[in-house]
């Protein structure tokens, strides 16, 4: 019986589809070309409704209307209003694709397009460029000097980077338009890093240029290390000399063959005329072929210290001694804990499904399941690390806890909640909202547009006045002199950590509130260290710790926490801050460069034979000094 009406279901529904196929045909297209345009315009949203409102409109004129004359005009209606819609989108769109100069009116529209969103969308982009008028003084010159052929995709990025970067925003940037070789960098073949005010030859890629270890930079194709500073600081925003020197070197623009030549046009390729002084101020002059090893092939100092694996997490740990009173913590990013993808899912209804799926690979030796929620499980947890960490440290009384930050460039900052919960409690926790880091949100289209699952109405619920879908909200930062009330410090911890169930449950159980506390910690910091991985350092710092190593390259006063944006015929894409940051309202000299504690020099590098880990070896030897204070 259930077979003879199958058969029935199924001749019926092949009936209504050949009856109304024309119909179906122009659903079925809508579908098809939203998927199109919403890959190539990377705006699913949008062009879903446009396609599928032709689809319906085109396929119920074409199934229904019996005249003509009528389908006639309404179809020709229709390739007129897509013509004017998508003929700009698409010839441009050619234009890049064949590497063609792009028309000087779509650039002219582009310049337009990036300043409207950076008013609407940016805390603020004018202070640091100086002011509003100067904003757009830029702007027009921009567009005054687009020559009349236009310019292609990589020229206009050159021609357009100087302008982004004036906003003075080290989260607000583009993204490369052109691809980055990671195994076949193609610029220097040394790899530097940032300490006190110079660059040093951290590592190399020839064995035979070992010795070169330590030595300063002096120059680049004859153009000066401060000259190269300042070249830097027109192709992008930065919050100080650190993040400068973080963009020229490491893997930035010295690493990169592309990024060289727009940092130096004067280079044409081919060898590089570098200039080094050595450890002991002696002149090196260097002509070195392009770059073909990527990072992973390094050579670098041999290390009296070995880091304890990460092989099954970024968040590990071990002792540094026998009597077990020395712990070292490994904080490798913040985004690839448990908690970070269960607050996706709370928050934003989705998660980073490939990275998700790669990390529970790569710690599960094992195909990841198929129900989201089975993946996220499987994905280490910051809570797990840290119950275990203060259940061992208790027991062995550990005095010491070293917490590497160095290689740290942010993600989901809730990890240094957690970790605060199990070293200091609850209440410590709410009464240090007035001593964390205020901030200010700016709402708009844009925002809206990458925070789906909020919204204003629910936002209003907390608010002192109504605010509107594009005003700033002040609720996270109290009037200068005031602080959350206690209510209100509750109510933002637990909204916050009611998104990561698995810290929800211990948060509300509170058995392991302030479990363990070492009498010392200290935080390891670099260049590399920020965003969230700098909110940590903050946090930490500000309840007692120490922080050891060379500056930050982020600003404790500044813009952060991007939303994406594309203009519309360049297609050049990137990043904007949509919030403002103050860790350091007194204090505008800290809140632009944050001093360590104890603060590397060059000479401490050199004491330590510029050892990968110096920054342990030295942070070990302030541990022995704290000791002899003590007796």
């Amino acid at each position: 019986m259930e077979t003879i009406f199958s058969k029935v279901d199924l001749k019926r529904i092949g009936t209504m589809l050949r009856k109304y196929q024309v119909l179906v045909f122009w659903l079925v297209w809508g579908v098809a070309m939203s998927l199109v345009f919403g890959y190539v315009m990377r705006d699913f949203q949008t062009w879903f409704v446009v396609c599928m409102a032709y689809g319906v409109f085109l396929g119920l004129t074409l199934q229904f209307v019996k005249p003509r004359w009528l389908k006639r005009i309404s179809v020709t209606f229709c390739m007129l209003i897509a013509i004017a819609l998508l003929w700009k989108s698409v010839f441009s769109f050619a234009q890049i694709s064949f590497n063609q100069k792009i028309s000087r009116s779509f650039l002219v529209d582009d310049v337009r397009q990036l300043a409207s969103i950076l008013d609407v969308t940016h805390p603020d982009p004018y202070t640091r460029g100086g002011g509003k008028v100067a904003f757009h003084r830029r702007m027009q010159d921009l567009i005054r000097t687009l020559p009349e052929e236009g310019l292609t995709q990589t020229d206009f990025f050159r021609h357009l980077s100087p302008f982004l970067a004036s906003v003075g925003d080290g989260h607000t940037a583009f993204w490369s338009p052109y691809q980055l070789n990671q195994q076949s960098p193609g610029g220097i073949p040394l790899y530097f890093k940032a300490v006190e005010n110079k660059m040093y030859v951290a590592a190399v890629t020839n064995a035979g240029q070992r010795h070169l270890i330590g030595a300063e930079l002096v120059s680049v194709e004859n153009v000066p290390l401060d000259e190269l500073l300042k070249r830097q600081a027109g192709l992008k925003g930065y919050d100080n000399e650190y993040q400068l020197m973080r963009y020229l070197g490491y893997d930035g623009s010295l690493w990169y063959d592309k990024s060289l030549a727009h940092l130096i046009p004067e280079w044409q390729g081919g060898a590089i005329h570098v200039v080094l002084e050595d450890r002991n101020g002696q002149k090196i002059e260097l002509n070195v072929e392009q770059n073909g090893k990527g990072i992973d092939q390094l050579i670098m100092p041999e290390s009296t210290f070995k880091l304890p694996s990460t092989e099954k997490s970024n968040y590990v740990y071990r002792f540094l001694d026998g009597e077990q009173k020395t712990v070292l913590l490994l904080i490798e990013n913040m985004y690839t804990y448990r908690e970070s993808f269960e607050m996706d899912l709370n928050i934003q209804n989705s998660i980073r499904k490939g990275l998700a799926t790669a990390l529970y690979r790569k710690y599960n030796d094992k195909a990841p399941p198929l129900s989201t929620g089975e993946l996220v499980a499987g994905l280490p947890s910051a809570t797990e690390l840290c119950r275990e960490l203060v259940e061992t440290m208790k027991k062995n009384q550990s005095e010491n806890l070293i917490i590497d930050l160095r290689r740290n460039q942010g993600g989901n900052a809730f990890i240094s909640t957690i970790f605060f919960y199990f070293f200091y409690g609850k209440e410590a926790l709410i009464s240090f909202s007035s001593k964390k880091s205020i901030f200010v949100k700016k709402y708009s289209p844009l925002f809206w547009k990458q925070y789906v699952n909020w919204n204003i109405e629910e936002i209003n619920k907390h608010q002192a006045i109504r605010l509107t879908g594009s005003d700033y909200d002040f609720s996270g930062y109290p009037q200068k002199g005031q602080s959350f009330t206690r209510d209100e410090s509750i109510r933002i911890i637990e909204e916050e950590a009611s998104a990561a169930s698995t810290f929800w449950k211990e948060y509300q159980s509170g058995e392991y509130s302030g479990y363990y506390r070492p009498k010392n910690i200290i935080i390891l910091c670099s260049p590399l260290t920020t965003s969230s991985g700098y909110a940590f350092m903050y946090d930490h710092w500000a309840a007692g710790g120490k922080v050891v190593g060379v500056p930050s390259s982020q600003a404790g006063n500044a813009c952060g926490a991007w939303v994406g944006f594309k203009l519309n015929y360049s297609r050049l894409a990137g990043g904007i801050s949509h919030l403002y940051i103050t860790h350091f309202r007194d204090d505008p000299e800290m809140g632009r460069t944050f001093r360590p504690d104890f603060e590397m020099t060059y000479d401490d590098l050199k004491t330590f034979d510029f050892d990968p880990n110096a920054e342990i070896l030295f942070a070990l030897g302030i541990i022995d000094s704290l000791k002899g204070d003590r007796n």
